[in-house]
């Protein structure tokens, strides 16, 4: 639903370096943390609308990573670059990254305005900024540096819209379209700043849990309404105000989720979605459309074929005031046959076999 321009240059070339090839109403609220997603929120501007977080130390807690690892190393030629990658810096972007939080103002399509904060172990400036700059000089392009708020920031000549910095050896921030240094001016304080006085998207967060691995929140851009809003099929999305989702993984997520849905199942999952909309009418207009759905997928041949047709007894819809709570509750097993479905899917994309999609 929110796309914005995928800034290039310094981005694409530090997110080699640190993520690695592999990485391509009302409801009850999640308990309150000290500081809103460990206080990254303070580093991202106050005009942010939409935030979204992947908390990979949690993952590899989970039975789930032990799964979802060895996808980004199934591919050879993936495996080699994440091993030049953590050769010549000494930073292993699978074992290393504990967490990732990415942000966009409400209208990022415009001047590509987003910003980034991750967070892990052993980031060594000097070895990953050399590392990037043998990279790009490769694509003609080289790397230069600039102070910016006391901070040193690095881009590229080719993008020079696009930069990032060090907080310490634990902290790297980038941002895009002029964020990078508004990103460089905001200090990480133990007051409230940038994106934490934001205090709709900071109750947003709050409800989307951030003590889940995975989280996103958003108050829903006006462009997008209206877009929402010239489409038939999709005008019951037109009232959305404001969206929070969690996702826990574990044994027991997917706990009284839905049918067919149990404790102790091995790996489960849960994925609850909160849509906050202007009137309880609309909230159960828009539970019901997502029921009808469930129930026409259930008797669609495409669907019994591909054999996902369980799945869909874990998803749930009801109206909780004035908003619409969707929530998808998967098994352990369920999770598992997913995860080997995604292996196969990415085998045959590196073949340029998926039926359907023809080879670029």
């Amino acid at each position: 639903m929110f796309r914005s321009r995928p800034p290039t240059g310094a981005f694409m070339v530090f997110a080699l370096a640190l993520l690695g090839p592999g990485c391509r109403g009302g409801c009850s609220r999640a308990p309150k943390a000290a500081r809103p997603a460990a206080g990254m929120l303070a580093w991202f501007p106050a005009e942010t609308q939409i935030v979204v977080a992947v908390d990979f130390a949690r993952l590899r807690a989970t039975p789930l990573w032990a799964r979802l690892g060895p996808l980004a190393t199934s591919n050879p030629q993936d495996k080699a670059q994440l091993d030049d990658v953590t050769r010549r810096t000494g930073f292993d972007p699978l074992r290393q990254i504990d967490s990732l939080v990415v942000a966009f103002p409400e209208e990022a399509r415009d001047g590509g305005a987003m910003g980034l904060v991750l967070r892990g172990s052993g980031l060594d400036e000097a070895r990953l900024v050399a590392y990037v700059r043998d990279q790009v000089s490769k694509q003609g392009d080289d790397l230069f540096s600039f102070r910016r708020a006391g901070r040193t920031l690095w881009a590229t000549r080719k993008d020079p819209t696009a930069a990032g910095f060090f907080v310490d050896k634990r902290t790297f921030v980038f941002g895009a379209g002029g964020w990078a240094e508004k990103m460089a001016e905001l200090a990480e304080t133990g007051a409230p700043s940038g994106a934490e006085t934001n205090l709709p998207l900071v109750n947003l967060i709050e409800r989307a849990g951030v003590r889940n691995p995975i989280w996103a929140a958003a108050i829903v851009p006006a462009a997008t309404r209206a877009m929402l809003a010239a489409d038939p099929a999709l005008a019951s999305g037109a009232g959305v105000n404001r969206m929070a989702l969690g996702i826990e993984v574990g044994a027991g997520a997917g706990v009284g989720v839905g049918v067919g849905v149990g404790v102790g199942v091995g790996v489960g999952l849960k994925a609850k979605l909160v849509a906050d909309l202007a009137t309880r009418q609309q909230a159960e207009r828009m539970t019901a459309e997502v029921r009808n759905a469930i129930l026409g997928a259930k008797k669609s041949p495409q669907v019994l074929l591909m054999g996902v047709g369980p799945y869909l007894d874990g998803i749930t819809a009801r109206a909780v005031d004035v908003s619409a709570e969707i929530v998808v509750g998967l098994t352990g097993p369920q999770v598992a046959d997913l995860v080997e479905r995604l292996r196969a899917l990415l085998s045959l994309a590196r073949q340029a076999a998926i039926p359907g999609f023809p080879h670029p």
